[in-house]
């Protein structure tokens, strides 16, 4: 007889507070306003680009630069404003010829960043440590710093630079989001929670702060507590799909079948491509041994993306309970081969 599979779930996105949070650069004016033509152009130009007129700011920077060629400034925001047109290696251009001229925090920083968003996180720490050189009170940049460590996985160094920021700005709530996202990734949850619990004090009204507290309570078993938070984070944002997805997760492990079974459909109603609702649908199905519902559920979620290997081991596991030997050794090989590590150890031992 063949041992019993078990059937793992997918679990609830992580969030923290960098996705879709970029800080704007940071207009800077002349220091002194001269009665010269160069001063007079590059004051024009900060006008301009305040009033979000990109290409007729940069024509006006340009013909600072033209009068006095070490304007710092002028190029500082003419990067600023190649920067919101996206010509990205022409904004590192400027921002470099402002900090070779004059040398400031904030072009480190916005430099910085724009090397983050590329991928070079080497370049974008060596700027904001540059930053926090000439002004230890950029809270921000000791902020994308652990954003930085917490994306390359070193969780605790993540935290050490988390905290800088909050010492230098105790309100900075999306360091205490992702501070406390750092403390889940190295399971220390009642610190996960005291984090999300202050920045949930410094701004009740973002819905991802909820959805993280609750994700904390849902991997301590708190199922009722992780349902209320994702409750708030619904009543914030209701046409999130994830945090329909999460709240059906909690339900799913309070055996609330049908509960979670409506917040997939939830999730799917809001968003059609949001596969691993579907998934997690599949799961509610096959923990009520409703077979042909989970397949059904997980030949969607496939459908939307064919490289989710969870949804093959799934629906391996449910092909298999059906006595469907051939299709769920498939199912396995393709979950071994899209990276899913437990899917190795039902290929062996179910097929081989």
């Amino acid at each position: 007889m063949k041992k019993k599979l078990l059937l793992l779930a997918a679990t609830g996105a992580l969030a923290i507070a960098n996705a879709g949070y970029a800080q704007d650069s940071e207009v800077v004016r002349a220091s002194t306003i001269k009665d010269n033509k160069g001063e007079v152009l590059y004051n024009e130009g900060v006008t301009l680009l305040e009033q979000r007129n990109y290409a007729s700011a940069i024509a006006k920077f340009n013909n600072a630069i033209a009068e006095k060629a070490d304007f710092a400034e002028a190029y500082y925001n003419r990067a600023v404003a190649k920067e919101k047109i996206k010509n990205y290696d022409g904004a590192i251009e400027d921002y470099t010829q402002a900090i070779e001229l004059q040398a400031s925090a904030n072009a480190y920083f916005a430099r910085g960043r724009i090397y983050q968003e590329q991928g070079d996180f080497d370049l974008a720490e060596a700027d904001y440590t540059s930053s926090v050189a000439i002004d230890p009170n950029m809270a921000k940049a000791y902020y994308y710093k652990g954003v930085i460590k917490f994306l390359s996985e070193l969780y605790q160094a993540a935290i050490d630079e988390y905290t800088s920021c909050i010492a230098v700005d105790p309100q900075y709530y999306y360091a205490y989001n992702d501070r406390g996202s750092a403390n889940r990734s190295l399971e220390q949850y009642e610190v996960a929670l005291a984090d999300y619990t202050e920045a949930i004090s410094i701004n009740p009204s973002v819905d991802f702060l909820y959805s993280n507290r609750g994700a904390v309570y849902r991997l301590m078993k708190k199922y009722d507590e992780a349902i209320r938070d994702y409750d708030e984070a619904i009543r914030l944002a209701p046409q999130n799909a994830m945090m329909y997805n999460n709240r059906g997760l909690a339900k799913l492990g309070k055996e609330d079948y049908e509960g979670a079974l409506e917040d997939f459909a939830s999730a799917k109603s809001c968003d059609a491509s949001y596969y691993r609702a579907f998934n997690n649908a599949g799961n509610a199905y096959y923990k009520q041994k409703k077979y042909a519902e989970a397949l059904a559920e997980y030949d969607a979620a496939i459908k939307i993306n064919s490289k989710f290997g969870q949804t093959f081991l799934n629906r391996g596991i449910v092909k298999e309970m059906m006595r469907d030997e051939k299709g769920a050794c498939a199912d396995w090989q393709s979950a071994v081969e899209l990276g899913e590590p437990s899917a190795r150890g039902y290929l062996s031992s179910q097929c081989y």
